[in-house]
């Protein structure tokens, strides 16, 4: 059938199959989301009346005792002549009342005029309870039951609140003859609620038949004996008898509850609130994420709808856009290759070079210095450009060595004023000794250069940047503080600027990478990370302190180094020379090969020479002599630099080697592979790279501290 359609008619099918079908999917996700919000409610209903009947039946258990007590004493008074009877007939039976019984304060005789007549508190004996809620409550019923009244202080205007307890004292006749009372203390009551999980707007709550607030947890001092007749959970409580169930706000301010109560003798209510909100969180993140998820869809669905209308475009640029992407491949497939093989005709070029001006500088013609120096000039500008094109991946291994790092913050300096501008001022602090660390001195260069950048970014009216070198010791308590440190001497540069300073909240996330403070446009959030990994790898710790308006200061702690800084790059005329050490050139390239040779027998080398692996391996014999190989990454055939090392080390496995590569890949994964003692030695090189190279790879001792 689709086979039929036109081309556009087949897209506008499959467009409406999808509005359909994503129609479909929205309403049968309303649909179960609608159940389960339904499914969750009536569990937060039985939840909350499972808890309002285990509270309703720990609060009575709790009054049980204090009823049964006042009980006895009102059955006391009838035997002994009412409120009225002696003193000696009513403390006694009073203080032994109270014993045993958990929360209970005291235990008073009122008469039936409202005055207190005897208690185990003597000091309020004579005064009137007339005005008490439980005095009139008993008066006017007929009723005999416990009765709880509205809290009241045990000290006006402070103290803590008790709930008065009481039952009705009769006549031998039958007729009132006052109250016996008891003050009860909600501690108990609270110890055991706080248990229970009504989530943070949720609530417990004990109220009398009159409506009057007796407890609430958590606790609201301002709620207590509060009159919640005209609340509509007191309504509800009334209308539906001994258990039931509310929806609504409590208060004004207060979200929507789920409500379950539970009714108790002595006229008490047990109401147990959960928080709508908090019952629904989940679901309402379910419902967030499913509202997403379909303004995505529905915006998906129609930018496709745009799309089948012109997809005839789209299909022709995206055809565009793969051989694009194809020519882009190849070119960077070429730029290796050509990479390689220009960096070895550099390599002639500037061997020649300097092959020629040793011949200028032990006489020949000095007419050609200058035509010389331009031909190198141009020839170190090529491979820069080179290593450029090549630079896309930086993530070349750590080449540490011992260096001072005064010296290496010294020698930024110019740099870094350059990068600060003129509005702002650079101070360098450093130390009297040395301050020696064992660092890759580019990276400590990247590290200072991306420090400053963000203490520039946060100065942007101007203010002062201030680097400090030195040693400190970090001792046993501040390694435990920190964490990821261990207790020594350690060389540090600090860099403190006067910036805007950071928010305490970010200072945990500001090594995170991708996170940053700055605006959008100004920072990638890869520069302190960088820095932080770079640290880390190098056994060291960094810390960061910042106070907002004041500025920021970040020390850095390297382990202090015992050795002596590397020798630095030999100067102009000191040309490292060998002493008839036998080399094994592997090169196949014709040209510097031929070139490396003649370089090596002029620096004093006696040199092997090889146009692949295989004539490389045939030359080494148990008697040869041989002190360093000297072999190109890539060669013909299956045997590579890096192999040809592996098997010859087989036989000597103390012989050095250096590798040397026109192609900056080749090096990154080498390194990768090779460990600590691998050496490169990066095309186009001349006569004094080569010799410095072959130097320090026959004599490591001499330009590194282990």
């Amino acid at each position: 059938m689709l086979k039929l359609l036109s081309v556009r008619e087949r897209k506008l099918a499959i467009a409406l199959v999808s509005a359909i079908a994503l129609a479909s999917l929205i309403a049968v996700r309303g649909l179960d989301l609608r159940a389960r919000r339904e499914q969750i409610l009536q569990a937060g209903d039985r939840r909350a009346a499972d808890l309002a009947r285990i509270l309703a039946g720990y609060v009575r258990e709790t009054l049980a005792a204090t009823d049964a007590a006042l009980r006895q004493l009102a059955l006391h008074g009838r035997h002994i002549g009412g409120a009225n009877a002696a003193g000696s007939e009513w403390l006694p039976a009073l203080e032994a009342g109270g014993v045993g019984l958990t929360g209970v304060g005291s235990i008073s005789i009122v008469d039936s005029s409202g005055i207190i007549r005897h208690s185990t508190q003597p000091v309020i004996v004579g005064q009137s309870g007339r005005d008490q809620f439980v005095f009139t409550r008993l008066a006017s019923d007929s009723a005999d039951h416990l009765v709880a009244g509205i809290p009241v202080r045990t000290v006006p205007g402070d103290g803590p609140f008790v709930i008065p307890l009481a039952r009705k004292l009769r006549t031998a006749a039958g007729r009132f003859d006052g109250i016996v009372i008891a003050s009860y203390f909600p501690d108990s009551l609270r110890e055991f609620f706080r248990t229970v999980d009504v989530g943070r707007q949720g609530a417990v709550t004990v109220f009398n038949d009159a409506g009057a607030v007796l407890f609430r947890e958590p606790f609201e001092r301002s709620s207590l004996g509060e009159l919640a007749t005209s609340s509509p959970l007191d309504a509800a409580a009334k209308s539906q008898g001994d258990s039931g169930y509310f929806r609504g706000r409590v208060r004004a301010e207060a979200p929507m509850l789920r409500t379950a109560f539970r009714s108790l003798e002595p006229r008490l209510s047990v109401a147990v609130s959960l928080s709508e909100p908090e019952l629904l969180a989940d679901w309402s993140r379910d419902v967030s994420r499913s509202l997403t998820l379909g303004v995505f869809l529905i915006v998906a669905v129609a930018a496709f709808l745009m799309v089948l209308y012109r997809q005839m475009d789209v299909r022709h640029a995206a055809e565009q856009a793969l051989i694009r992407s194809q020519r882009l491949e190849s070119l960077g497939q070429l730029t290796g290759g050509v990479a390689h093989d220009f960096n070895n005709l550099l390599t002639v070029v500037l061997g020649n070079v300097s092959l020629l001006k040793t011949v200028t500088a032990q006489g020949g013609p000095s007419s050609q210095d200058e035509s010389l120096g331009e031909i190198e000039r141009a020839a170190k500008r090529a491979a820069e450009l080179t290593r450029q094109l090549l630079a896309f991946a930086r993530r070349q291994p750590l080449l540490p060595r011992v260096i001072d790092l005064t010296t290496a913050v010294e020698s930024a300096e110019p740099m870094l004023r350059r990068l600060l501008g003129d509005g702002n001022t650079l101070e360098l602090v450093t130390t009297k000794g040395e301050a020696l660390a064992n660092v890759d001195p580019v990276q400590i260069e990247t590290t200072l250069l991306n420090l400053c950048i963000n203490a520039r970014d946060a100065m942007p009216n101007g203010g002062t940047l201030v680097i400090e070198t030195g040693r400190a010791t970090l001792d046993a308590q501040y390694a435990r503080t920190a964490g990821d440190v261990a207790p020594g001497r350690y060389s540090v540069i600090t860099v403190s600027d006067t910036g805007s300073g950071i928010p305490a909240e970010h200072l945990p996330r500001v090594f995170e990478p991708f996170f940053t403070t700055k605006r959008p446009g100004k920072g990638t959030g890869l520069g302190l990370s960088m820095v932080y990994g770079f640290v880390k790898q190098s056994g060291g710790h960094i810390r960061m302190s910042s106070e907002v308006g004041h500025g920021t200061s970040v020390r850095i702690y390297f382990p202090e180094s015992t050795g002596t800084p590397a020798a630095s790059t030999p100067a102009p005329g000191d040309v490292a020379r060998g002493q008839g050490e036998v080399v094994l050139l592997v090169e196949d390239e014709p040209v510097v090969l031929g070139l490396a040779e003649r370089l090596l027998t002029q620096l004093g080398y006696s040199v092997l020479v090889a146009k692949d692996g295989q004539t490389a391996l045939a030359l080494v014999k148990p008697h040869t002599q041989l002190d360093l190989l000297l072999t190109d990454v890539v060669l013909p055939g299956q045997l590579s630099g890096p192999r040809v090392a592996e098997e010859i080390r087989r036989m000597r496995p103390d012989l050095p080697v250096l590798f040397a590569s026109g192609y900056s890949q080749e090096i990154i994964e080498l390194g990768a592979h090779g460990g600590e003692d691998v050496r490169f030695l990066a095309k186009p090189y001349d006569r004094r790279k080569l010799a410095q190279a072959v130097h320090e790879a026959l004599h490591p001792a001499a330009i590194r501290e282990s």
